[in-house]
C-alpha cells in the first residue's frame, strides 16, 4: 500500500490546483465521463480527510467512478466525493447553468477563467457572464511601470472583451450594479428555488443568475480627512495610475529652479513602491517625501524587504517622515486654484501647491509644501457601500461580505464571495490573511472548484491560504522579493559576517528572518526579475502572456542595446 498526497497548493497555469489529501490501496480503476478516460484508479478504497467512513459511488459526468473520485481534471485535479459531508444544492434545472460574476479584478476574472478550463458534464457547462463597470482589466501590481516605462498601458490594462475572445462560455457586460435581489433572501437560506436570483444595472438591465459570485475589489478610503480626495491623487486603479502619470510629466516640462515637493501618505507597499518609482523618474527635479502614521515603514512585512525598501529609498535620496498623521490637506492660497492650474497651465508655469497639515508625536503640528500629494493610505472593501448598492448581504465591521469557510456568503446557497470584499464569519480565520492579489489567485480556484462542486452535488472544500512570498517594486530595475524559506538566525548571522557575505551581496541575496524563522530575501534586479517574470507568469490567458512577454523582450533588447551604445541616459 502506498500513500498519495496531493500538495495543498500547486501553481499551474490556467489549472485548479489541487489541495485534498486522499489515500489510495491501487493504482488502476477506470473512471470514464463525457465519453472520455479520465484517468485509471481503481483503490479499494479512498480515505476521506474528514471522514474515516467506507467509500461511496460517485458519477463523473455522463459516465461512472467506482470509487470516491468522481472526476480528475486537468493537472491532476481530483474532486472527491467524501462520505459523511454534506453535499451543495445542485443544479436541478434543464438548460445550462448561468453564473454571474460581480468585478472584473483578479478574483472576477480568474474566477472565470479557471471555470472555463475545468472539464463539465455537457449538460451541466455553464453560461458565465462577467460584469464591470470598466471596459479593462486591471493588473494592479504592474500599475507603477505605467510610471516608470517599463509596460504600455495595452500591457497592464487590457480589454476584457480581448482576453475573453478565445472563451466559449464567458461573455462580458460593462455596467455598474444597481441592486441585487437573492431568492435565498426571499425563502430563505435553504430555499429550492430554481434561480437564484437577479442583478439589476445603473441602466436598467437585468440579469438572472443561478449562482452569484461577488469579486467587487476595493476603493479608496479617505477616512474623511478634509481636503484628501480633492486635493490629494489617489493610487488604486489604472485611471488613478494615468493621472499621476500626467502630472510627473507635468512636473517634468516646467523650468522651476528648484526641486517639485512630492509628498506620499502611506508608507505600505503601495507608498513604498510609487515613492521610489516617482523619485527614481524625477531625479533632481523633485523631492520626495514618504509619509508614515507608524514608527517605520512596511510594518509588519519581512524584515529583508524593510531593509532593502529603506535602503532603496535612500539612495533616491527619499525622505520618510515617521509617526505623523496627515490632519488636512489644502491649497496654498498664494497659487492657483486647482482648476485653473488644470485648465490654464503651461510648461513655464509651476501646477498649484497643497499643505499637508501633519501631527507628530506629542502633539506637534506640522506642515508639508507639496506640488503633488499621493494617497496610498487606505483602502476599503467595495461592499462598504453596500447598502447604496442594495446588496441583500451580511457584512462585518469593515463592510467585508460575511462568508463561511468554503467562501460561500452566509444564509445563501448560491453566492460565494472573494478577495477583498469576502470575510470570514470567524474573524480569526481572516486576521492574517492580506488584502493582495495573492490571496485573490488562490481564492479564485477554491470558488470555481466550489462552483464546480455545488452544480454537480458533491461537496464544496474550505479555503486554505498558503503564503507563497512578498514581491514589490523599487524602481524599473530593482525590486524585492522574499520566499518564505526557513532560514535560522544563527545561519543568517554567520553568512552576513562571513566570507561569502559579499558575494551574496553582490548576487542581491539577503538572510533576513523574520519571528517564525523564515525569510530569504531576493533585492536588486535579481529581485526585479524575479518579480516581472512572476507576474508573466501569472497573466490572466495565454495569449495575453505571449503578447506581454514578448514585448519585454523587444524592451529589455533595445534598453541593452541602449546601454552598450552609450545612449542611455537618467
Amino acid at each position: 500500500m502506498w500513500k498519495l498526497t496531493l500538495p495543498s497548493y500547486c501553481l499551474t497555469a490556467n489549472r485548479l490546483a489541487c489541495h485534498t489529501p486522499f489515500t489510495a490501496a491501487q493504482t488502476t480503476v477506470s473512471c470514464a465521463g463525457q465519453g472520455r478516460t479520465f484517468g485509471h484508479c481503481r483503490p479499494s478504497h479512498i480515505r476521506s480527510p474528514f471522514s474515516s467512513s467506507a467509500p461511496t459511488t460517485g458519477r463523473a459526468g455522463s459516465g461512472t467512478c467506482s470509487s470516491q473520485v468522481a472526476k480528475v481534471g486537468r493537472g491532476g485535479v481530483a474532486f472527491a466525493s467524501y462520505a459523511g459531508q454534506p453535499l451543495a444544492a445542485g443544479f436541478e434545472g434543464s438548460s445550462s447553468p448561468r453564473i454571474c460574476i460581480l468585478g472584473g479584478g483578479f478574483g472576477g476574472l480568474y474566477t472565470a477563467v479557471r471555470l472555463e478550463s475545468l472539464m463539465w458534464p455537457h449538460s451541466r457547462r455553464p453560461q458565465i457572464t462577467l460584469i464591470d463597470q470598466n471596459e479593462q482589466f486591471v493588473f494592479k501590481p504592474l500599475l507603477y511601470e505605467l510610471i516608470n516605462g517599463g509596460a504600455t498601458p495595452e500591457e497592464v490594462a487590457p480589454m476584457f472583451a480581448d482576453l475573453l475572445a478565445p472563451m466559449n462560455s464567458t461573455s462580458f457586460v460593462q455596467g455598474s450594479v444597481h441592486s441585487v435581489h437573492s431568492a435565498d433572501s426571499t425563502n430563505g437560506a435553504h430555499s429550492s428555488h430554481s434561480s437564484g436570483g437577479t442583478i439589476t444595472l445603473a441602466d436598467g438591465q437585468r440579469l438572472q443568475y443561478d449562482w452569484l459570485v461577488l469579486a467587487l475589489g476595493s476603493s479608496t478610503s479617505f477616512f474623511g480627512i478634509p481636503g484628501v480626495k480633492d486635493l490629494a491623487l489617489p493610487f488604486n486603479d489604472f485611471k488613478d495610475a494615468m493621472k499621476v502619470r500626467r502630472r510627473v510629466e507635468e512636473i517634468e516640462a516646467q523650468s522651476a529652479v528648484e526641486p517639485a515637493g512630492v509628498v506620499v501618505v502611506g508608507a505600505g507597499y503601495a507608498g513604498v513602491e510609487l515613492a521610489s518609482t516617482v523619485a527614481e523618474r524625477l531625479g533632481r527635479r523633485a523631492a520626495v517625501q514618504l509619509v508614515s502614521a507608524g514608527g517605520d515603514i512596511l510594518e509588519g512585512m519581512p524584515p529583508g524587504q524593510v531593509k532593502a525598501a529603506r535602503s532603496m529609498l535612500q539612495d533616491l535620496h527619499v525622505t520618510i517622515v515617521t509617526n505623523a498623521m496627515v490632519s488636512s490637506i489644502s491649497e496654498d492660497q498664494q497659487q492657483p486654484s486647482s482648476a485653473q492650474a488644470s485648465t490654464s497651465y503651461s510648461p513655464a508655469s509651476p501646477p498649484a501647491k497643497q499643505q499637508v497639515h501633519i501631527k507628530l508625536l506629542g502633539n506637534i503640528k506640522n506642515t508639508i509644501p507639496a506640488d503633488m500629494v499621493l494617497w496610498t493610505a487606505g483602502n476599503s472593501p467595495a461592499s462598504h457601500a453596500a447598502r447604496k448598492l442594495k446588496l441583500p448581504f451580511e457584512t462585518n465591521q469593515k463592510g467585508a461580505l460575511l462568508t463561511d469557510r468554503n467562501l460561500r456568503v452566509l444564509k445563501q446557497q448560491r453566492v460565494f464571495a472573494l478577495g477583498d470584499v469576502a470575510g470570514s464569519e470567524i474573524e480569526a480565520e481572516t486576521a492574517n490573511i492580506p488584502p493582495t492579489a495573492q490571496v485573490a489567485f488562490q481564492q479564485a480556484d477554491y470558488v470555481a472548484w466550489n462552483l464546480w462542486s455545488a452544480i454537480n452535488s458533491r461537496p464544496l472544500l474550505p479555503f486554505k491560504y498558503q503564503h507563497l512570498g512578498d514581491m514589490m517594486s523599487l524602481g524599473r530595475v530593482n525590486g524585492a522579493v522574499t520566499l518564505p524559506l526557513p532560514v535560522s538566525q544563527q545561519l543568517a548571522s554567520g553568512l552576513q559576517s562571513g566570507p561569502l557575505s559579499s558575494l551574496l551581496g553582490a548576487a542581491g541575496i539577503s538572510l533576513q528572518p523574520d519571528d517564525t524563522g523564515k525569510g530569504l530575501t531576493l533585492q536588486g534586479p535579481l529581485a526585479g526579475f524575479v518579480r516581472r517574470a512572476a507576474y508573466l507568469y501569472r497573466q490572466p490567458t495565454d495569449q495575453h502572456k505571449l503578447r506581454v512577454g514578448r514585448d519585454w523582450l523587444q524592451q529589455a533588447a533595445e534598453e541593452a542595446q541602449q546601454m552598450l551604445s552609450g545612449s542611455r541616459h537618467n
